[in-house]
C-alpha cells in the first residue's frame, strides 16, 4: 500500500489543482475588492476629516449658551457655559453649578479662574489643558497614525440630531473616544473616553443648548467678588533666581507620537513660587509636567496615583519635584515620569 502512487496521485492532482482554482478566484475576488475597499477607505477619511473640521470651526466661531453635566470617578458635576465669538476675537464663561460658586472667564487666550472657596484668583496667559467642551484636532493624518477613526451612525443629544464619531487608540497608551457632533453646526454636544473594552470612564454631555446671534457682554463677566481675593499670575518669562543654573529638562522616552507641545511658568495657589510646565500631546491626548523646586513637604506625590481617568506620576529629580499628570492610562504617565533628567547646562533661551 505504501506505493500506491495512482490513487495518491490522483488524490494529491485533485486537491492541488482545486487550490490553485481556488487560489485564482481568491486573486480576482481580492483585486476587484481592494480598489473599492481603498475608495471607501478613502471616502470614509474624507467625511471624518470634514466632520472634524466643522466641529473645529463650530467651538471657535458661534454664539450659545447651555448646560452639560460631566461624569467622572463616579462623580457627577453640573456647569453652565456662555460663549461669544465678535470682532475683538473668543470670549466664555463657564460657571460650576455644583455650589462652590468657581467660575472660569476665558478672553481670547487669557484665563481667568475664580475659587471662591479659596478666596483666591489664577490667570493664565494661555488656556488650560483641560478645555470644555472638549476640543479635538482637526488633522486626521497625525491622527490615524495613533488611532482608528470611523463614523458611526447618528442619535439625538439636547434634542439635536448628532452624527457619531470613533477614535480608538492603537495601543495602551492613550485612551479612546466617542463622539457626537451636532449635525447642522458641528458643536461637540456629547463625548465618551472609554478604556479597551470601551467601557467609558470619562462622560461630557451637554443637557439644555440655545445657539444666539450676539451675546450680552453683561453675560460674559464674572458674577463673584473678588476684591479680597489673592491673586495669582503665571509670570511671561521664568523668573531665573541670580546664580541658579537654568535647567533643561528632557525626557528620554515618550510613547509613540507624542512630543513636547508647549514650556512655560504657571503659578498654582497652593506654590509660593511659579512652577515650570511641561505638555506633551499626540494631538489628542495630553499630559503635563510640573517642576518644582525641592521643598520639605509630605503632600508630595510619590510613586503613582489615579482620579477616575485622570493619572498621575512622581518622583524626586535633581533637588526638583516632578509630577506628571494626564487624562491618560498609568503606564503613560510613569513612563515620562521615570525617563525625565535634569540636564545642567544653562540654557540659551531667555
Amino acid at each position: 500500500m505504501r506505493n500506491s502512487g495512482p490513487i495518491r496521485v490522483l488524490l494529491r492532482t485533485f486537491h492541488i489543482t482545486d487550490y490553485q482554482q481556488m487560489l485564482k478566484r481568491l486573486i480576482i475576488v481580492v483585486s476587484f475588492l481592494m480598489p473599492l475597499t481603498l475608495a471607501l477607505a478613502e471616502q470614509n477619511q474624507v467625511e471624518i476629516q470634514a466632520w472634524l473640521k466643522k466641529m473645529h470651526s463650530a467651538v471657535h466661531g458661534l454664539n450659545y449658551e447651555g448646560i452639560f453635566v460631566y461624569s467622572q470617578h463616579n462623580q457627577l458635576s453640573s456647569m453652565k457655559i456662555i460663549h461669544s465669538v465678535d470682532d475683538k476675537g473668543e470670549h466664555e464663561r463657564l460657571i460650576s453649578m455644583d455650589g462652590s460658586g468657581r467660575e472660569v472667564i476665558r478672553d481670547n487666550n487669557k484665563v481667568t479662574c475664580y475659587l471662591p472657596d479659596r478666596h483666591s484668583v489664577v490667570v493664565e496667559k494661555s488656556p488650560p489643558g483641560n478645555n470644555f467642551p472638549p476640543r479635538f484636532p482637526i488633522d486626521i493624518r497625525s491622527l490615524e497614525k495613533n488611532y482608528y477613526l470611523s463614523l458611526a451612525g447618528k442619535g439625538k443629544v439636547a434634542g439635536y440630531i448628532s452624527q457619531k464619531i470613533t477614535i480608538l487608540p492603537k495601543d495602551k497608551f492613550r485612551y479612546g473616544y466617542h463622539l457626537w457632533v451636532e449635525e447642522k453646526t458641528g458643536l461637540l454636544l456629547k463625548t465618551h473616553l472609554v478604556v479597551e473594552d470601551d467601557t467609558p470612564i470619562e462622560q461630557f454631555m451637554f443637557t439644555q443648548l440655545r445657539f444666539h446671534n450676539k451675546i450680552p457682554e453683561t453675560l460674559l463677566q464674572p458674577g463673584v467678588d473678588s476684591s479680597k481675593f489673592k491673586w495669582y499670575e503665571s509670570p511671561t518669562k521664568k523668573q531665573q533666581a541670580p546664580g541658579k543654573i537654568k535647567i533643561n529638562w528632557r525626557v528620554k522616552k515618550l510613547p509613540a507620537g507624542f512630543h513636547r507641545d508647549m514650556e512655560r511658568m504657571t503659578t498654582l495657589p497652593e506654590n509660593l513660587m511659579p512652577v515650570e510646565h511641561l505638555i506633551f500631546s499626540d494631538g489628542l491626548a495630553t499630559v503635563s509636567v510640573f517642576i518644582e523646586d525641592m521643598m520639605d513637604s509630605e503632600n508630595n506625590l510619590r510613586g503613582g496615583s489615579h482620579m477616575g481617568a485622570v493619572h498621575a506620576f512622581g518622583r524626586a529629580v535633581a533637588d526638583h519635584y516632578v509630577t506628571v499628570i494626564g487624562e491618560v492610562p498609568y503606564v503613560t504617565v510613569k513612563m515620562i515620569g521615570e525617563s525625565i533628567m535634569a540636564d545642567g547646562k544653562i540654557s540659551k533661551k531667555q
